[in-house]
């Protein structure tokens, strides 16, 4: 893989992170109106609708290079399992989110959620047998050690709702294996807009069961529905697909922990939060591991 597609796809991450970070000031706005699953399937449903005209108009332009994929069917197929298995992913473990979040506290719940970061190299370890360096443990361990700095406050014990939250770690962590799995294989455009399709499905049939929302509840959380719902959902995660082609899943993770970097600095700006010196050497610590990931090194090929 060249230096300069690497680069691309780690200002990818890099910018998918940017974005995550920031949406979660609309999301906490956004949850003072609707219950989790009826934010997680209307964002979904926007992301859907806003990936459409993206999908059309690189559709319409590469009609004429149609030979990726000769085997219609067999392509089909694939991406259909590939979207199957990222939605189910994304839907879970954001379901799991919702909960801990409830049973924990918010500061807790992104150090625990952001703990894929350790099981993403542990898993390609042991199931797909990828050898990590000692310079990814290394990095590993200051993003985490940067991720305690940030978002613990006060004394850390394991309760009930941050077990859930690991267990949403470890499913965060099974996405972004199965999109680095994929995004080799299928179109990245195919796989964002598909991926959201399950999850809109999944979240909207337990919303209709388990919440049924007003029009008025929906319609105070809108603004905050359009901005994940288009920025977060198409945007970001259309950009971890792409980066993702580029950046293998360990880093990828480590990059994309950098959401709690920028969503401690936009609730800063937005919200007014004050960022202390302990929350900003664990930020510094965090750049620091992505630093220490991307340097060179000789590769045997």
């Amino acid at each position: 893989m060249s230096k300069n597609k690497n680069a691309l796809g780690v200002v990818m991450l890099f910018l998918a992170a940017l974005i995550w970070g920031s949406a979660f000031s609309a999301q906490s706005i956004g949850a003072r109106y609707v219950n989790a699953y009826t934010f997680l399937a209307i964002r979904s449903w926007i992301s859907v609708i806003a990936m459409i005209p993206v999908v059309y108009f690189f559709k319409k332009k590469n009609t004429g290079n149609s030979n990726k994929h000769t085997d219609k069917r067999a392509y089909k197929k694939t991406l259909f399992i590939a979207s199957l298995c990222s939605g189910f992913f994304l839907f879970f473990a954001s379901a799991m989110q919702q909960i801990g979040i409830k049973e924990s506290n918010a500061s807790k719940a992104g150090f625990i959620t952001t703990l894929y970061v350790i099981f993403v190299p542990i898993i390609s370890i042991i199931f797909f047998k990828i050898k990590e360096g000692i310079r990814l443990w290394i990095s590993v361990v200051l993003s985490v050690a940067g991720l305690f700095l940030l978002c613990i406050h006060t004394g850390f014990n394991l309760e009930y709702g941050d077990a859930i939250l690991l267990f949403c770690a470890l499913l965060f962590a099974l996405q972004i294996i199965t999109v680095g799995h994929f995004v080799k294989k299928v179109d990245v455009l195919d796989l964002s807009i598909f991926q959201f399709l399950v999850v809109a499905v999944f979240s909207g049939i337990v919303m209709i069961v388990f919440e049924k929302p007003t029009v008025e509840m929906i319609i105070k959380a809108m603004p905050s529905l359009l901005f994940v719902g288009i920025f977060s959902g198409a945007c970001g995660y259309t950009l971890q697909n792409i980066g993702q082609q580029y950046v293998r899943p360990s880093v990828a993770g480590l990059l994309m922990s950098l959401e709690s970097v920028f969503s401690a600095i936009f609730a800063w700006i937005i919200l007014g939060e004050v960022l202390r010196n302990r929350e900003l050497a664990g930020a510094v610590l965090m750049f620091v591991a992505i630093v220490i990931a991307q340097l060179p090194v000789k590769r045997k090929e």
